[in-house]
C-alpha cells in the first residue's frame, strides 16, 4: 500500500528508563497493559496479530505486527484499512530514551 501526501501524526517523548526497558515494556502486555490500555492477546512478535482492549472506552483494536527490531523499532498496523504505526526507540548517553511514534496512512492514494 503506498500513500501520497497522507498527513502524519507524531509524538515524542522522553523517558528516563533505557531504550532496551522501553522496547520490552512497548512488547510484553505484562507490561504494556499497566500504562496503555487493559487487555492483551498477547506478545508483538512479527507476522503475530494481537487484539488490544480499551475497556474503559470500550474500543479495541486488530494489531498486526509487522517488523521489530530490538531496541530501536517496532512496526504495526492497525484498523481497517490497515495503517502503519512506527515506534522509534533512540538511546541517549544518559540512559534516557527518546520515543518517537508515527501514524501515516490516513488517506489513500487514488488509484
Amino acid at each position: 500500500m503506498t500513500f501520497e501526501n497522507a498527513p502524519i501524526v507524531k509524538t515524542q517523548m522522553l523517558i528516563r528508563k533505557p531504550a532496551e526497558d522501553m522496547f520490552e515494556a512497548f512488547v510484553n502486555p505484562t507490561i504494556r497493559t499497566n500504562f496503555w490500555f487493559r487487555r492483551s492477546t498477547g506478545k508483538l512478535e512479527v507476522g503475530k496479530q494481537v487484539r488490544w482492549e480499551w475497556e474503559m472506552y470500550g474500543v479495541s483494536a486488530e494489531v498486526r505486527v509487522k517488523a521489530i527490531e530490538r531496541p530501536g523499532r517496532i512496526l504495526l498496523e492497525w484498523n481497517d484499512p490497515p495503517l502503519p504505526v512506527e515506534w522509534l526507540f533512540t538511546s541517549r548517553p544518559d540512559s534516557t530514551t527518546f520515543v518517537t511514534i508515527s501514524n501515516c496512512g490516513f488517506l489513500r492514494k487514488r488509484r
